[in-house]
């Protein structure tokens, strides 16, 4: 299952940024990023019913509002990186590598999640490949 996750993820994560790099130049960044949000609810609230949960609404709390707001930051951060001429390779692996650099120590530190010497060196080599990446 952890695998059929992780792919679902980087078929989403191939969607995404195929189709924000697209977006035109003179939209308003929250124009669009509110229709995207709105077709995104339609198509969980259609899906709700048909998948299983225990609780619902009484069991949400802040952590929510969190990935609402974490949603919204990477979005509006791809999208303008794009506009400013990014590119797509470049951008995903600098906001991933620099997000895991970060998330590792956090993780040790809030979940206490093993901080390994493995996991340390595949975070150097993520950065040794972005530092390639960038080199002109």
């Amino acid at each position: 299952m952890y695998l059929a996750a992780l792919l679902l993820a980087v078929a989403g994560s191939i969607v995404y940024h195929l189709s924000i790099k697209q977006i035109p130049a003179g939209i308003n960044p929250f124009l669009t990023l509110a229709i995207s949000y709105g077709l995104a609810m339609l198509v969980c609230l259609v899906a709700l019913p048909f998948v299983a949960g225990s609780r619902q609404l009484g069991a949400l709390d802040w952590s929510s509002a969190g990935v609402a707001l974490g949603i919204l930051g990477i979005e509006l951060g791809f999208l303008l990186a794009y506009r400013a001429g990014g590119s797509m390779g470049v951008a995903g692996l600098s906001s991933t590598a620099l997000s895991t650099l970060l998330l590792l120590p956090l993780g040790y530190w809030l979940f206490r999640e093993t901080l390994s010497w493995p996991r340390l060196a595949g975070a150097g080599l993520s950065l040794t490949g972005l530092w390639l990446m960038l080199q002109k």
